[in-house]
């Protein structure tokens, strides 16, 4: 019941009159204002009607640090959106100030352009609502440019570059908030998984209560103390599966070889590598949802390698 209605919430945001602008040429500004009275879908140049941008900053270009995002506070009008695409090379100007929801959009804007379909709800949600996307049974690769593809590496590589500390810093920036929108949810629920540590929408922070069987094991991994189900794993992407299969691993402590891997879980603050790691730490359950997630994987194609990985985790596919 409360997920239904966190994504009722989400998809009523996403009809209301805030507008983020889809698509735009480089670095230049958003192809239009936001509109705080504009109603309905945008037309099919691109330009999207959807839910308000998330707060939260990102790391500068080149650097570790947060760039902050415009105060807007007392100006006389709302600044312009920023397009959600851009056609030409992408500058680090351009992702600063953006939000993990912002930044996921924006990446997977360019696979939604190729008839992407997405398993993630949110995502499926968001793209569904665009007059001119349209879900294939195979994306079309002949409409994602080389630009593109620059631009998406440049994308997962700001995503990447977020310290746990700025992670944790956006979210208890969302948490502090009194009303909190369907783009906050959104927001949560990826810093969420980012941080290996489920975070309530309610005031407090991360919620240390009772496992709520409606967060995702990506959320919350604790939710691993009991079996999962099928429906559990139904909005997770391939790369999705890959994680939530190798979580089970590192609460037991297995290290990795994979950078990949290895930089996920380092942000874990629970994550302790153990070079005296076996399998025999699998509890029962354990090992039938490692089980489980696999014959998902197996579903959907197989588990990733390492390479496929690299290109689901920011150049090729949704994340």
């Amino acid at each position: 019941m409360r997920k239904a209605a966190v994504w009722i919430a989400i998809a009523l945001v996403a009809c209301s009159g805030k507008k983020e602008t889809g698509a735009g040429s480089g670095a230049a500004s958003a192809s239009g204002a936001a509109s705080g009275a504009a109603s309905g879908a945008a037309k099919a140049s691109g330009a999207a009607s959807g839910v308000a941008a998330a707060s939260g900053s990102a790391p500068a270009s080149g650097a570790g640090s947060a760039a902050a995002p415009a105060d807007a506070a007392g100006s006389a009008a709302a600044a312009p959106a920023r397009p959600l695409y851009y056609d030409a090379a992408l500058t680090g100007a351009d992702l600063d100030g953006r939000s993990l929801r912002e930044l996921a959009l924006m990446r997977n804007w360019i696979f939604a352009r190729a008839g992407h379909t997405f398993r993630k709800q949110w995502l499926r949600d968001y793209f569904t609502a665009q007059p001119w996307y349209h879900a294939a049974a195979k994306d079309d690769d002949s409409k994602i440019s080389a630009t593109d593809r620059a631009n998406t590496k440049l994308i997962a590589d700001r995503e990447a570059g977020f310290t746990r500390d700025q992670l944790v810093a956006m979210r208890d920036a969302i948490v502090a908030k009194a009303n909190k929108t369907g783009d906050d949810l959104v927001e949560l629920s990826l810093l969420s998984t980012r941080l290996g540590t489920w975070v309530s929408a309610d005031a407090g922070g991360a919620d240390a209560g009772t496992v709520d069987t409606t967060r995702s094991p990506l959320e919350d991994p604790n939710r691993l103390d009991a079996l999962l189900a099928l429906d559990d794993l139904s909005n997770l992407s391939r790369r999705d599966l890959r994680i939530l299969r190798n979580t089970v691993y590192a609460r037991r402590g297995r290290p990795f070889k994979s950078e990949l891997l290895q930089q996920w879980f380092g942000q874990m603050d629970w994550y302790h590598p153990d070079d005296s790691y076996t399998d025999a730490r699998l509890t029962a359950i354990d090992q039938k949802n490692i089980h489980l997630i696999k014959s998902v994987e197996d579903q959907l194609g197989g588990p990733l390698t390492d390479s496929e990985h690299k290109r689901e985790e920011g150049w090729f596919a949704e994340s």
